[in-house]
């Protein structure tokens, strides 16, 4: 009789929890989701915010847990916006973000997953690279505006153009769930 493992991921992103449980779908483990707006601690260092929401999804599942960070970082600027990503967007807006940066500015999109169980905190990333236009998509989505003016390495257009069957509008997260998968089959 085998043995399922339960592991909860905290986020409040129903496209984040389908991906992971793809991911481990023929597996041993369950990804089960969890609807919990952590509060993240003011950082630049990712690392620090990914295993600080970490502990605090672990306290209280009091159980195996995964949570995800995503920045977007332009190389010119280093750092930034990174871990301030959300509130740029929020404070500026896409039109005053297009202000920050020239047409071909290279720039990428990276995804920190950290498990933590009882014993164990795995810390896996994925990235995305790609350059900046100035010729945003018509097409804005409110919750991933970046993706209008950012062009993935080796296309010619936007990434919210891009057909979705192409799966890079999350290719970031689901290389950094691959990693995560492959480090828990070796440590569980």
């Amino acid at each position: 009789m085998r043995t399922i493992i339960k592991i909860t991921f905290v986020t409040c992103n129903n496209t984040k929890l389908l991906d992971a449980q793809n991911i481990f779908s023929l597996d041993d483990i369950e990804i089960i989701g969890k609807n919990i707006d952590l509060q993240e601690i003011q950082s630049q260092d990712q690392k620090e915010i990914i295993k600080y929401k970490a502990q605090l999804a672990f306290n209280l599942i009091k159980g195996p847990t995964i949570v995800d960070d995503t920045c977007f970082y332009i190389n010119s600027y280093p750092g930034f916006p990174g871990t301030l990503t959300k509130y740029v967007n929020l404070l500026l807006g896409l039109d005053a973000f297009l202000r920050l940066y020239d047409e071909g500015q290279r720039a990428y999109f990276q995804t920190m997953l950290c498990y933590k169980d009882f014993s164990n905190e795995i810390i896996t990333e994925g990235s995305l690279e790609g350059r900046l236009t100035k010729n945003r998509s018509k097409i804005i989505n409110k919750d991933t505006p970046l993706n209008s003016i950012f062009i993935p390495k080796g296309f010619n257009e936007p990434l919210i153009e891009l057909p979705e069957e192409l799966g890079l509008r999350n290719i970031h997260r689901i290389k950094a769930l691959k990693e995560l998968k492959k480090a828990l089959t070796e440590t569980l």
